[in-house]
């Protein structure tokens, strides 16, 4: 699958960067705490970079990769979370403390939550072309057509994923410039279904858009996304099915 470059972000990523610099806070205190140390030392300060450089230096490296949304993201995300844990319960067998056992709980509770939630977000549609390189040389077997209709003209071309918050669609031809909002039609079935959305990232070549979509209320003139996806889904589509 192409690694895609995302334009747009949610807040939850934001959330989680923060919550990777807590989990160094957090490994940073209960060593302070275990040994009496003050954590607004400036000498401890200083020795933390030698003490814990087994943990900034793979949270330094996740943070980047989960901003930039890469497919391992989560994986890294993971392993973070694991890490820290993992050296936690270390120094409770070495001297155990409720209070750290404690804050290691809701530490684990609230890392499996936005390990869910980071998950999901990545998952989205709008974030996963569903096509490699090798894909492009060759025709899809089945072709879902769609038109993005933009402030700089209309552009034809195909789904290659879906869901209920948005799809990728891959064009005819490459983009000159990237359009920021617009509407997308898909004509299936004797029907045309239309949705508003923006683009929320995009492949390298800009042949490849992910579009995110808005919430609007359901028009009586025309179908909207969700009767599509309610369509094709009694039909038996599914993205994966496509080639």
């Amino acid at each position: 699958m192409e690694q895609l470059k995302v334009i747009k972000k949610d807040v939850l990523i934001l959330n989680i960067l923060i919550y990777l610099l807590l989990s160094f806070a957090f490994l940073y205190l209960q060593y302070a705490y275990r040994f009496h140390l003050s954590p607004f030392s400036l000498v401890y300060l200083k020795k933390s970079l030698e003490l814990f450089w087994y943990a900034i230096i793979p949270i330094l490296f996740s943070s980047w990769m989960i901003w930039k949304l890469h497919e391992k993201s989560v994986y890294f995300f993971n392993f973070c979370i694991f890490l820290v844990s993992f050296k936690v319960v270390e120094g409770v067998f070495i001297e155990f403390n409720k209070i750290i056992v404690l804050a290691l709980f809701f530490y684990l509770v609230i890392s499996y939550f936005l390990y869910q939630l980071l998950k999901e977000y990545r998952g989205l549609a709008s974030l996963n072309s569903r096509y490699s390189s090798e894909d492009l040389f060759g025709p899809i077997l089945k072709k879902i057509s769609c038109v993005y209709e933009t402030e700089m003209g209309a552009f034809s071309g195909f789904l290659t994923n879906w869901d209920d918050e948005g799809c990728f669609i891959y064009l005819s031809q490459p983009l000159t410039g990237l359009p920021k909002e617009g509407k997308i039609r898909v004509e299936f079935k004797g029907r045309e279904f239309i949705q508003d959305g923006e683009v929320v990232a995009h492949s390298r070549d800009l042949q490849g858009l992910g579009i995110k979509f808005h919430k609007s209320i359901k028009s009586l003139n025309s179908f909207n996304w969700s009767e599509f996806t309610e369509l094709v889904d009694e039909l038996g589509f599914k993205p994966e099915r496509l080639k």
